[in-house]
């Protein structure tokens, strides 16, 4: 039951925070469990039982595999195009039959534990929900802290588009969100996306020897509004559903 109290006050926390808002890109709801020991295929199969529900509603789900060797968690991850979309499929499934006897069957008997969730928007309001990930590809995560007041959270935005373009000329995709709900509320998050792991070891490689992002790096580190890296690492989609 406290699980779903958790669901409830983010549930509320994201929809007061979204209807204070101009300007809507992508929006994702992110849900991290922590399979209880021994259940992680289960819980893997609870996720693609509710993603069958969601995407018969129209909903976008991708099932992301964190820590890649080092963990077990899981994200279970809510895709809308905009706030739009948001609204009415979140009535959608808040009134489906279907959704709410599969919640009761799993609170019953749950696999796993909610750790975290969370909320975000794309910063690029043309960004649509199936835009996201595909099965297989790894995801190389960071997430920074802008620094204090609307000069900080500027920078962090300007470096991120400014990142962007270098970083995908040397192969990965990048995407960029503001986090908006959660512990983690008013932190960006910077995606870098790879079709595989031999991809990523391709960009990686040529990060090190690109003078262009050496010199952008260089400038932010010297900017006394630029932000600080507070967590970083990877992930793969394992199921996806659009």
């Amino acid at each position: 039951m406290r699980i779903f109290k958790k669901m409830k006050k983010f549930l509320y926390a994201l929809i007061l925070f979204l209807f204070g808002q101009n300007s809507f890109g992508e929006i994702l709801e992110i849900y991290t469990w922590k399979p209880y020991p021994g259940r992680s295929e289960e819980l893997l199969r609870t996720f693609e039982e509710a993603a069958a529900i969601h995407a018969k509603l129209g909903i976008g789900v991708t099932i992301n595999a964190l820590g890649l060797g080092t963990s077990q968690d899981m994200d279970y991850v809510l895709r809308y195009d905009d706030l739009e979309s948001y609204g009415r499929l979140k009535d959608a499934n808040l009134n489906n039959e279907e959704w709410n006897t599969f919640l009761a069957k799993v609170r019953a008997n749950p696999s796993g534990e909610l750790v975290s969730s969370w909320s975000a928007n794309n910063i690029d309001s043309s960004n649509m929900a199936d835009d996201f990930t595909e099965e297989g590809q790894v995801i190389a995560f960071f997430r920074w802290q802008p620094a204090p007041g609307a000069a900080g959270l500027q920078a962090m935005i300007q470096s991120a588009t400014r990142a962007k373009p270098i970083h995908e000329d040397l192969g990965a995709r990048i995407e960029t969100y503001q986090i908006n709900s959660g512990e983690n509320r008013g932190q960006v998050l910077y995606l870098m996306i790879y079709d595989n792991f031999s991809d990523m070891a391709k960009t990686t490689a040529a990060m090190a020897s690109s003078s262009e992002w050496r010199s952008l790096q260089s400038e932010n580190n010297n900017s006394p509004n630029y932000g600080t890296l507070v967590f970083n690492g990877q992930a793969m989609t394992v199921r996806s559903w659009d």
